[in-house]
């Protein structure tokens, strides 16, 4: 899930359609720059989809990703940035586009991009649908500032698992966020019924004996 910010508690749903509007805005910013990238890095998870659907649209063939997270050592205030998974393609002379779905501290655009100019980008741009008013960068291309909890298309269950634990129940959550409303009744009904017996599969798989495999030896 993407970082948000809680205080205060407002939240923005982003249906499909939503998204998909906004990625062709994106793409017309990008293309009205005269500046088309050779190589675009997605900032995994969220910034995958968007990086797919702009490689699409704009025609570009190379696609990266790099997953970046950020933890705090023992006695450190501040939190440092751990690379999960490295950048995946070669940089070297290339343009470089880094595409996430938010700049929300903007922390992550910055230590990505930084590492691309380390792996030799020859130029590097930064690009997401939402801009966030207290991050420390500015994206070059952005589609809308907002001060909101971002609610993701394709993190609909996860942002239900965890804010069901403040509001009490999953249905509960899904009207309070606004979930319900964007998605439809009947569509979250049974998204809640799915959420529901998947994590009861999960716990019984936990809680389930680990079978011992027995093997005969040779005669």
């Amino acid at each position: 899930m993407a970082e948000h910010s809680r205080e205060p508690k407002k939240f923005l749903v982003l249906t499909w359609h939503r998204f998909l509007d906004m990625s062709i805005e994106l793409a017309e910013k990008i293309v009205s720059s005269g500046k088309l990238p050779d190589t675009i890095v997605a900032v995994l998870r969220g910034g995958y989809f968007i990086a797919k659907i702009l490689a699409d649209y704009l025609g570009i063939d190379s696609i990266a990703t790099i997953e970046v997270k950020f933890y705090k050592g023992i006695g450190e205030r501040a939190e440092r940035p751990i690379v999960v998974k490295p950048i995946t393609e070669d940089m070297r002379d290339r343009d470089a586009l880094i595409v996430d779905d938010v700049a929300d501290s903007g922390r992550t655009l910055q230590v990505v991009a930084d590492i691309a100019r380390l792996h030799g980008a020859r130029t590097v741009y930064t690009a997401a649908l939402f801009y966030k008013p207290w991050s420390i960068i500015i994206p070059d291309y952005y589609v809308e500032e907002t001060d909101k909890w971002i609610v993701f298309p394709w993190e609909v269950g996860e942002t239900l698992r965890e804010l069901s634990k403040e509001y009490g129940s999953l249905s509960r959550a899904a009207t309070e966020i606004g979930i319900e409303e964007e998605f439809g009744k009947e569509r979250i009904d049974r998204l809640i019924r799915i959420i529901e017996k998947s994590d009861k599969l999960k716990e019984a798989k936990l809680n389930k004996p680990m079978s011992r495999s027995h093997t005969t030896a040779p005669r």
